[in-house]
């Protein structure tokens, strides 16, 4: 990754074993394959000693491949899927595959963090940063919900936001720790 891009300018790729949306694709050996690697509508793609990572599709929500090392252009395609205990994500994620080389739109997933959940993250994430930064539970609490909502003097002690601003923090340095990995799982 280019560390000089913006985050939503940066295409991330995720291994295999983290994301189970990753469909990764090898050279056909069955006879049946009828799509190319040379066909593949490509948005991004990156060289790895695994072989390449690869965006596919117009939109963000079109699909991650992992090409075999070596995979020739002209070489037909098939997916391996492993059965496991997140093949209905796999099988979604093949799906928005197919209607990326078929050009159909990509629907949205089905698994798509809530809103409410994704600003929950973010303020943990906030919460945690201006933690190790050396701030307060309430310097933390007034930046997150505001200096309005927050009590003065030891009435802060007992309020409902610093047992918030506690619980934010705790998961926070979850997620940072490795549990950001759990939002890749079904």
């Amino acid at each position: 990754m280019d560390p000089r891009r913006a985050a939503e300018e940066t295409e991330v790729y995720w291994l295999a074993n983290y994301d189970p949306r990753l469909i990764q694709l090898v050279a056909d050996t069955t006879g049946l394959g009828d799509v190319t690697a040379g066909q593949l509508p490509l948005r991004h793609d990156i060289a790895s000693d695994d072989g390449a990572y690869a965006k596919i599709g117009a939109s963000k929500a079109s699909g991650t491949a992992k090409l075999a090392p070596g995979l020739p252009l002209d070489a037909p395609l098939m997916a391996i899927v492993p059965l496991d205990a997140n093949i209905p994500t796999r099988i979604e994620a093949m799906a928005r595959l197919w209607r990326a080389l078929t050009g159909q739109q990509s629907l949205p997933y089905a698994r798509e963090i809530p809103a409410s959940r994704r600003e929950r993250l973010a303020m943990s994430l906030r919460a945690v940063d201006a933690r190790h930064a050396g701030a307060t539970r309430r310097d933390i609490a007034e930046t997150i919900f505001g200096p309005e909502q927050v009590p003065e003097g030891v009435a802060f002690d007992d309020h409902h936001l610093r047992s918030r601003t506690a619980r934010l923090i705790r998961d926070g340095l979850a997620l940072t720790a490795g549990g950001y990995r759990k939002l890749l799982k079904s």
